[in-house]
């Protein structure tokens, strides 16, 4: 049997470490570039719920001062206050009458 001699079997076995060092070495930037990415993305989609939340608070906001307008400005319409009604049945509940065959 051949054995080759001991500077090419140092060579070879270094080649071998080389390309498992350059291998783990790919491997960790590889990792730590997925890393980076989920960081970025986690970055821009919290961005996006701060914005909406803010978005929503100024509707919120603008709907308030809304309604802050609606009860401050005068009712035109018909209130017991300002009109008696009329017409109405003296009874507390202003309910028909029953109808006797009805009830017998």
């Amino acid at each position: 049997m051949f054995e080759p001699p001991l500077l090419s079997q140092l060579l070879g076995t270094g080649a071998v470490i080389l390309g498992f060092i350059g291998a783990g070495i790919l491997a960790r930037q590889m990792e730590l570039h997925e890393l980076e990415k989920q960081r970025k993305q986690e970055e821009e989609d919290t961005q996006a719920v701060n914005d909406f939340n803010k978005i929503v608070e100024i509707g919120r906001k603008i709907e308030r001062q809304e309604i802050r307008k609606n009860i401050r400005r005068e009712f035109p319409g018909f209130t017991f206050d300002n009109e008696p009604p009329v017409g109405l049945r003296p009874e507390p509940l202003g309910l028909p009458e029953p109808k006797m065959h009805i009830m017998k």
